[in-house]
């Protein structure tokens, strides 16, 4: 094998750096990707499939090419060119992404292309770096084995630490366009360390690389120090968080001189909306409905909201039933942070914050039996407005009927039509576990084919205990009631099965 000189250590660290910037590519790719494409299993598959592609390509001519040309001056260029690329991808991800979310509207397609513009090329020429490292490594025969052995180590390992470091550490600190450029950097540097500090062009591709970072992350920052320094804005800032890429702008309400903001985690459409002047009040048809578990449990005291978001829900309680006690599970601690800074959240009596995924808290708190609520609201959304499976299954619903007291209300809200297999999935799982439940189209009550937000209401108990509603807005909530015969289509999804992504990108 090759000796423990200077060549032999550069040839280590550039297999294991090479390794690590792949992961930390295919991590931020992710992020890049996300505002655009969302972040549905979709997406992840294309961005992976894509890569894994690639990867093989570059594996394959990374072996002819150092069988033909076995010189480090090669390597040196192929990494060099794989960090300028990467700055280059990191300068442009936003305008291709742009065009391809506006020009393709089948997700499929669109994020199948996405990747393989913006990550097809470099992860091409880092496939390249593996064979062309072992090459010219091998001294002979005999020890190919410890040759292949020890690269293919030093990359897997790389590949270990940059899969951790780009989700644990690089995505919490930094913005998705600066890791780009910081992969650039590392990999220009690698390029330096192989033509032993002597080479001008690693240099300048390394100055580029931190340079465009360093804007681009100067520039976030100061995005976002404009809108806190103003409730009105006129464009949009991005914070990224650990879970998500959050776009919050602003414009005006339908109809009306009030401005309303907005948090989007997908590019389909907005998670939460607020009014600015009047934080409190519910904007959203389908978040008013979560009154509608009062009339059915009019002396509800414990209320569980699993799913955050902006935070509307549990303000609008908080405002107008300041007795009612609100524990809110939402699993990403950023989405909290923006809720505080630009939704109003604020901290109250009775109100309860636990970061964490619901399904893991509805497993605890139902084996424990510590608290019963009185009502259970689930609003948890995914990216192309996906429930996380694991929060539609019976398995799930089980759990949930096992938190709640004797006569609670269960309300939870999905996107789809009546008539589509998602809502039939979930309805037939909510059905396994409650007694009564009821179905409430929030804007087309009469349309079994229109996509809408459609709640449905479970009750823990065969009654109905409620009576004729005392008001105006009561009574318009229970009027959209469906009372037509329903019939799932297919059986309650399970945690062994349950193809929400499917369903859901079919409607």
């Amino acid at each position: 094998m090759v000796s423990q000189n200077v060549n032999g250590r550069a040839l280590s660290a550039a297999s294991f750096l090479c390794g690590a910037c792949v992961m930390v590519l295919e991590m931020a790719g992710s992020r890049v990707m996300a505002p655009y494409m969302g972040t549905s299993l979709v997406v992840w598959t294309s961005l992976i499939g894509i890569i894994m592609v690639s990867l093989t390509l570059g594996y394959w001519l990374g072996g002819r090419v150092a069988d033909k040309r076995p010189e480090k001056k090669i390597l040196y260029y192929i990494i060099l060119a794989a960090a300028l690329v990467t700055a280059i991808v990191g300068a442009i991800a936003t305008p291709v992404l742009d065009a391809l979310s506006e020009g393709v509207r089948n997700v499929y397609a669109a994020s199948v292309m996405a990747s393989a513009v913006l990550f097809a090329v470099p992860s091409v020429l880092l496939g390249m770096v593996s064979p062309f490292i072992v090459r010219l490594a091998m001294n002979n025969v005999i020890s190919s084995g410890g040759t292949v052995g020890k690269f293919s180590a030093l990359s897997s390992a790389g590949s270990i630490i940059g899969t951790f470091l780009g989700g644990f550490v690089l995505i919490s600190f930094f913005s998705s366009g600066t890791i780009l450029f910081m992969v650039a950097f590392v990999l220009a540097l690698v390029a330096l360390i192989l033509r032993g500090g002597k080479a001008v062009l690693p240099v300048i591709a390394a100055v580029f690389a931190a340079a465009c970072g360093f804007y681009f992350e100067s520039a976030d920052i100061e995005r976002e120090a404009k809108f806190m320094e103003t409730a009105e804005i006129s464009g949009e800032i991005t914070v990224e968080t650990h879970y998500n890429t959050i776009k919050i702008m602003e414009r005006a309400a339908n109809g009306t001189n009030l401005r309303i903001r907005i948090l989007q985690t997908d590019p389909l459409g907005a998670q939460s909306l607020m009014y600015v002047d009047r934080p409190d009040d519910l904007y959203s048809d389908y978040t008013k409905y979560s009154d509608r578990a009062f009339p059915y449990k009019q002396d509800a005291k414990n209320i569980l909201m699993l799913g955050g978001g902006g935070y509307c829900v549990p303000k609008h309680i908080g405002a107008t039933r300041p007795d009612v006690a609100v524990d809110v599970v939402e699993l990403d601690p950023g989405i909290t942070d923006v809720a505080r800074k630009y939704f109003n959240l604020t901290d109250r009596p009775g109100q309860r914050i636990f970061h964490e995924d619901a399904r893991m808290f509805v497993n605890r708190e139902s084996e424990a039996g510590a608290r019963k609520y009185d009502a259970v609201f689930e609003d948890v959304f995914g990216s192309s407005y996906n429930i996380p499976f694991h929060m539609t299954t019976a398995e799930c619903m089980a759990k949930i009927r096992a938190m709640m007291s004797d006569d609670g209300v269960f309300v939870i809200n999905i996107i789809s039509s009546l008539d589509g297999e998602l809502f039939s999935g979930i309805y037939a799982s909510v059905a396994s576990a409650f007694p009564t439940v009821m179905i409430y189209p929030a804007t087309s009550p009469n349309s079994i084919r229109a996509r809408q937000n459609i709640m449905i209401v479970a009750l823990a108990n065969e009654n109905e205990p409620y009576r004729a509603a005392g008001d105006d807005y009561t009574a318009s909530l229970l009027s959209h009631r469906w009372t037509n015969f329903f019939e799932p289509k297919i059986a309650a999804f399970t945690d062994a099965f349950a193809p929400v992504e499917k369903y859901s990108l079919s409607l």
